[in-house]
């Protein structure tokens, strides 16, 4: 943060510290638990909580289902193999749901449907839980000057937000599968490096309890043009037997999880690199996305409060140990933020205040509580002041 008139920043004081004629008292940062925020060139639209997602919520007692995990991975892996028994992959297209509760409810009714809806139900499952999860298109090479009708040329896919790993993870609850290296769970863009640089051999595709499962019913008029029963079989014959990885050769993000509640815009970002050129065409129209090289721009921060500590040039002349803290956020749906400061107890906070230190050890600690009840990651600073 950059030093004003009458402010200096504590990386400055402590410069100012270290010299003969220094103008404050020792003041020392001894831990630093507090990451960067990183974020997006992007603008991205998080889905606010609303009236469908606390009714799928309660209807499905989506927090039963999760309860039994240990962990956050081990809960989220529940929810996933829950909606992948739901339905077998199948290709109902008519009428379109537009929504999970609207999904659940015509699979109850025995319709099968595809990846897409797949992801949309698991994305918004996880979101009804307070969870940050976003959809994905990911598709073959070939896809350029293919449309879905001609093959089964794409996939549907969804990352959340993990606080235990502390990144963002690919979950795929149409083969009910996620990727990992050295036992670390991957994203997206993770698993596409994998297969285009050839280090596939590194990367292990983990099985959910319950298989890909294909649907044996091919609805008149709900089926795409070449999906016949023979070549649905042949198709997922081949989508079945291995694990898919040249589908993570092109990677798609729209950028907005607001797909139920609101059609304000369908941007969307494509990845780039030395092996993925931009696509002109796409699925045989123009290609109207976005695309970045910028890892930032598909790899923000999430649920992340990042403490910023100021002195007063003044006051520290006066010997006032007095620290402006400022604390920024990158949590969607903030509802308060909550800091402890040394061995007091969590209190809510304005994103400004004061610290008055006292000699020692001297800790503030920050974290973000979204509307969902959600807490994020905790950021702390311990420092020594000797006056």
């Amino acid at each position: 943060m950059a030093t004003t008139i009458d402010r200096i920043t504590l990386e400055e004081l402590q410069a100012d510290a270290s010299r003969e004629e220094a103008i404050a008292p020792e003041l020392r940062i001894i831990e630093y638990q507090n990451e960067r925020i990183v974020r997006s060139a992007f603008p991205y639209s998080y889905q606010a909580p609303d009236a469908m997602l606390a009714e799928l919520r309660q209807r499905y007692r989506l927090d039963e289902v999760i309860a039994s995990g240990q962990t956050e991975f081990d809960q989220v892996l529940l929810l996933r193999e829950w909606v992948h028994t739901r339905w077998k992959h199948g290709w109902t297209r008519v009428p379109e749901p537009r929504n999970a509760l609207e999904i659940l409810a015509a699979v109850e009714q025995g319709k099968d449907f595809n990846c897409g809806y797949f992801a949309v139900t698991l994305m918004q499952c996880l979101l009804s839980l307070g969870f940050v999860a976003r959809n994905l298109s990911i598709c073959k090479p070939e896809s350029d000057w293919m449309s879905a009708d001609e093959g089964n040329i794409g996939h549907s896919i969804v990352e959340f937000w993990s606080h235990q790993f502390h990144k963002w993870i690919l979950l795929d609850p149409d083969l009910n599968v996620h990727y990992e290296r050295d036992g670390i769970p991957l994203s997206v863009l993770e698993i596409h490096t994998a297969w285009v640089t050839r280090r596939w051999d590194e990367v292990s595709m983990v099985t959910g309890p319950t298989p890909f499962r294909v649907t044996d019913k091919v609805e008149s008029g709900a089926a795409t043009t070449f999906m016949n029963q023979d070549n649905q079989d042949a198709e997922f014959q081949i989508f079945g037997w291995h694990d898919v990885g040249d589908y993570y050769s092109h990677v798609v993000l729209p950028m907005r999880n607001t797909q139920h509640s609101s059609n304000e815009h369908n941007e969307s970002l494509e990845w780039i690199d030395s092996w993925t050129p931009p696509r002109i065409i796409a699925y045989n129209k123009p290609n109207g996305s976005h695309f970045t090289s910028n890892r930032d721009d598909l790899y923000w921060s999430i649920d992340q409060v990042q403490i910023n500590l100021e002195a007063d040039r003044a006051a520290w002349e006066r010997r006032k140990a007095l620290l402006t803290v400022t604390l920024d956020h990158s949590m969607p749906n903030l509802e308060r933020l909550l800091v402890r400061l040394d061995a007091e107890e969590w209190r809510e906070t304005t994103p400004e205040f004061i610290w008055r230190l006292r000699p020692g050890k001297n800790q503030v600690m920050a974290k973000g509580v979204n509307k969902f009840g959600r807490e994020g990651h905790v950021s702390r600073i311990l420092l020594r002041y000797n006056p």
